[in-house]
């Protein structure tokens, strides 16, 4: 038999990973094509890597490799308790290493998927110093946020290259939010308590994931951090004690938001707390979508801002990586997919304030948006079945003389309203196809043009030759 196993470790690694409290194997991965051809870049980090997946992969994110070492200095620095207040930050990044080395096998556990090749191939010094400084990184950056959303009148941060501008802030959120993009909550645990200690055990302290939801807008709570910022994420706004089906969605909306208004639905916002004024940092969804038998359909409005857009693909996006996970992200696309079915539902829905566009995006972008927000996705849960059903049965309570009259004008002005786009839509695409493979230049353009014309007058003269002799 031989000596060396140590083949083995990787397959113990991931065994003793899948119960671990404060572990999930497999929980960050490279995003599957069929997700990522949609939308690219909304899994590519833009201005910060995080993790080892796309340390370097752009100039761009290596030129950001030097604010993270000043974030990592800075949080080393920040006074802890009284008895930690003398402590060099030398001395709190020897103890971090120490205790993030520990930490290797669990770290290459929790990278699944297309990543295996990435991790396998750094070395484990590599990986610790990666998690070092990212964690502090992000720990840091985390801290500043809360306050800045809180307090940001009074808070100022002086040459500081990320919360220089407002537009630089959302692009750094966008990366933090990005699936491949994470490292294990763990480390971040690990870390916090190495400048601010704790005497409780580290499955109860929840410290660092409040100071994630308090930078995202989320309600404290003592509850576990997940497995990265962005199953916490999920974690704070689903609820976990529902049951859930992994299978798709029996039902589907088969009525547009025009439709069901020609059916005699009435669509209404439903207000709360929730998502009124919130920071423009801030970007939460309400799912409590509810629909009466008097025919009125209460949903929340749906905030489009900055990071709307990465956060839902990339929530989805955890949600079809994990067979155990309730796909209230995914449903909730579908249900607005079904909800639209062109820019004539965009304006609808915006006029009454379900879609309340922030970033002013083109009604022609918010379709393209709700279109693909679901595409390539697999399991679903069957959060709005009962709901789509009563939509897509739904009558108007009426003689059935005004029930017409009510619903043909309106179903037959946003039917040619959708085959008017669909053509302006193709001949636009022709348009730009003849423009660049066949028309290139300016001279292409005009011996086409000769050609044409030269063509036309051959046509005559032989329509007029065979007149004549006739």
């Amino acid at each position: 038999m031989p000596s060396d196993f140590g083949w083995m470790v990787p397959i113990e690694v991931m065994l003793g990973s899948l119960n671990h409290g404060e572990v999930q194997a497999c929980s960050i991965s490279i995003i599957p094509d069929k997700l990522r051809e949609v939308n690219e870049d909304a899994y590519k980090p833009t201005h910060i890597s995080i993790g080892p997946l796309h340390r370097g992969a752009t100039r761009l994110l290596q030129l950001m490799e030097e604010p993270k070492w000043h974030y990592m200095n800075k949080f080393l620095d920040r006074q802890g308790t009284i008895q930690e207040q003398n402590r060099k930050p030398e001395l709190r990044l020897r103890e971090c290493g120490f205790d993030i080395l520990k930490l290797d096998k669990i770290v290459r556990a929790s990278y699944g998927g297309g990543s295996n090749n990435i991790i396998e191939k750094t070395k484990e010094h590599d990986i610790a110093k990666i998690m070092i400084v990212d964690g502090c990184f992000l720990l840091e950056l985390l801290i500043r946020l809360g306050d800045y959303t809180e307090n940001q009148a009074t808070t100022s941060y002086n040459n500081d290259i990320i919360f220089k501008t407002e537009e630089k802030v959302l692009s750094i959120l966008n990366d933090v939010t990005m699936l491949a993009n994470q490292i294990p909550f763990l480390v971040l645990k690990k870390l916090y308590r190495k400048v601010f200690p704790d005497g409780s055990v580290i499955e109860d302290d929840h410290r660092v994931a409040n100071i994630v939801r308090k930078a995202f807008g989320y309600p404290s709570v003592n509850r576990s951090g997940g497995a990265h910022i962005l199953h916490l994420m999920h974690l704070s706004t689903v609820d976990q004690n529902q049951q859930h089906e992994g299978k798709k969605a029996e039902i589907e909306l088969l009525r547009c938001a025009t439709r069901l208004r020609a059916s005699g639905v009435i669509i209404r916002p439903k207000l709360n707390s929730t998502n009124q004024n919130q920071h423009k940092f801030v970007d939460m969804f309400d799912f409590d979508i509810s629909f009466s038998d008097s025919g009125e359909l209460d949903i929340p409005p749906l905030y489009v801002k900055e990071t709307t857009e990465v956060k839902w693909r990339n929530l989805i996006a955890w949600e079809q990586s994990k067979i155990w996970i309730q796909c209230k992200y995914t449903s909730y696309a579908l249900f607005f997919n079904g909800l639209i079915c062109c820019e004539h539902d965009i304006e609808l829905l915006k006029e009454k304030r379900i879609i309340v566009n922030e970033v002013n995006k083109s009604n022609k972008d918010l379709l393209t948006l709700f279109h693909t927000i679901s595409k390539g996705a697999e399991h679903m849960d069957l959060s709005y079945n009962e709901i789509c059903g009563m939509l897509n049965d739904y009558k108007y309570k009426g003689m059935k003389v005004a029930e017409v009259l009510r619903k043909f004008p309106i179903n037959a002005w946003h039917q040619w309203r959708r085959i008017f786009d669909i053509v302006v839509y193709y001949v636009g695409n022709w348009y730009n196809i003849l423009i660049r493979d066949h028309i290139p230049t300016v001279w292409k353009f005009i011996g086409i043009v000769a050609a044409a014309i030269l063509l036309v007058l051959t046509i005559m003269q032989t329509y007029y030759s065979s007149r004549t002799k006739d």
